[in-house]
């Protein structure tokens, strides 16, 4: 599927995919967040350890599905897959990435399984 991003977000997926941690760390705000499972990174040292342990080490393959757009959030429904535990989740696993973008940065993410599961 050929799915035209908005260029932080099309590089939070290459560089998700063929991993490089210092552009991935780039296109995030000196002030963002991130969200997932619950938990809240605010600031790049606490973003840049989120991607170290929990992104980068599960050596994630994500596949965008979809994109809505809506108000200032941009939602990436994308299969994931990689080296973690995939026990009592569904397959295949899929997650809506919940961007705000704020003057050609990530403002915020919230990682979420898609309402309709």
């Amino acid at each position: 599927m050929n799915i035209k991003l908005q260029k932080p977000i099309e590089t939070y997926f290459n560089t998700s995919n063929n991993p490089d941690p210092k552009k991935f760390i780039s296109i995030f705000a000196e002030d963002a967040i991130v969200i997932d499972e619950g938990q809240e990174y605010l600031g790049l040292d606490k973003i840049q350890e989120w991607s170290t342990h929990h992104h980068f080490a599960a050596k994630l393959e994500l596949e965008v599905i979809n994109v809505i757009e809506k108000n200032l959030i941009t939602v990436v429904t994308a299969k994931v897959d990689g080296d973690f535990d995939k026990t009592g989740l569904p397959d295949p696993l899929l997650l809506d990435f919940h961007f705000t973008i704020l003057k050609g940065m990530v403002a915020e993410l919230e990682i979420l399984f898609p309402k309709n599961i």
